[in-house]
């Protein structure tokens, strides 16, 4: 007889809440309350979409902001099973880059980050010429705007 692993067992990651917080019934902060935790309760993060996590908090199932969660190293959580490996879509509301970018990060945090080249050359890939993006606004009757052109070379356009 062969067994498989649930998506939550093969992704499962022991975590440690940062600071008091509510267990939500959805991925949103307007979803209904599930539970509290407070700073340093240990659980189990099983998926993720966006900037949610949802966890497994002593059996009670809820999602929490990303922010606020430090995920641990070792455990029993299998090698590769860090929060790069879970599913990374931005599904859900409230998933706002801008804002939630820094929440809860600590200045070690931050030092650490490192660029994701990757998708920087992906972004880079679906850039389209001036011109080309100037006929795309007229054909749908959008207002004319002045917004320097970023060039190839990283420097605004005249």
């Amino acid at each position: 007889m062969i067994s498989a692993l649930s998506s939550a067992e093969a992704f499962a990651q022991p975590a440690t809440v940062k600071t008091d917080d509510v267990l939500r019934s959805e991925p949103s902060p307007t979803a209904s309350s599930v539970a509290s935790v407070t700073a340093n309760a240990k659980l189990e993060v099983t998926d993720r979409k966006g900037f949610w996590a949802k966890v497994d908090f002593g059996g009670t199932t809820g999602w929490l902001k990303l922010s606020s969660l430090n995920l641990d190293q070792g455990g029993g959580a299998p090698s590769g099973s860090a929060i790069s490996g879970l599913a990374s879509g931005r599904t859900g509301s409230g998933n706002i880059v801008s804002a939630s970018g820094t929440r809860r990060l600590s200045a070690e945090d931050l030092k650490a980050a490192k660029p994701d080249m990757a998708a920087v050359a992906q972004v880079k890939k679906l850039a389209v010429p001036a011109d080309e993006a100037t006929r795309y606004a007229q054909s749908g009757g959008l207002p004319t705007r002045k917004v320097a052109y970023i060039s190839d070379s990283g420097e605004p356009q005249k």
